[in-house]
């Protein structure tokens, strides 16, 4: 059992540390876009936003699986308590996230046909 609990230890710090390292990676990816669109290109605000909010539900995603590999070799009823709530509030996180991606989406596409008309003017 010990070396259950140590490599379940190890998974989850992992996987953790892979759900920060693509958290971070979306927001510096976003600063870095955001300052470019300024200098030449037409990036859209939308555009920075899908790329940003990808990385934020991917992120989720993987810090929940940690949580769920960090309670499964010894659960008690106060570890899966605290599971349940944190699953379900990052859950939550990715569901809104996925309705605002969603949201954003549309937004783009009506930037897009808005940009096409402007310049068929």
């Amino acid at each position: 059992m010990n070396i259950l609990l140590q490599m379940s230890e190890v998974a989850a710090l992992a996987i953790g540390f892979l759900g920060i390292i693509l958290i971070g990676v979306g927001c510096l990816k976003g600063m870095y876009l955001f300052v470019r669109k300024f200098s030449h290109t037409k990036m859209l605000l939308t555009d920075i936003r899908m790329e940003v909010g990808k990385h934020l539900a991917l992120g989720l995603e993987f810090l929940v699986g940690k949580d769920i590999i960090e309670s499964v070799v010894q659960p008690t009823w106060d570890e899966l308590g605290k599971l349940a709530v944190i699953i379900l509030l990052r859950t939550l996180l990715t569901l809104f996230l996925g309705w605002e991606m969603k949201g954003v989406r549309e937004e783009a596409q009506e930037e897009q046909e808005s940009l096409k008309r402007e310049q068929r003017i």
